[in-house]
């Protein structure tokens, strides 16, 4: 199966769109757990992906999906949607 690369400013692009989606639905902590426990597995997660793009052609899905189809995007992902250190008083 040949890979999809996208370049990566618009990879990143992508992952922050996603990732600001994800926090404008209020679903960043679950999201947050299930990256979490994937984390073990990118490898798998990403090959899924790649799997997945074919039937996603032509959706808002597909770009986030070719993002997500490199190992190194789950885990740029899993740190956007980190929370912000608080702020020493």
């Amino acid at each position: 199966m040949p890979t999809i690369s996208p370049s990566p400013d618009s990879q990143d692009a992508q992952l922050r769109a996603l990732a600001a989606k994800i926090e404008q639905v209020g679903l960043e902590a679950p999201v947050r757990l299930v990256l979490d426990i994937l984390h073990p597995v990118d490898v798998l997660s990403s090959q899924c992906a790649l799997l997945l793009h074919p039937f996603l052609r032509g959706t808002r899905w597909a770009a986030p999906c070719a993002a997500l189809s490199e190992r190194q995007a789950w885990a740029a992902l899993r740190q956007m949607l980190e929370p912000p250190p608080p702020h020493p008083e």
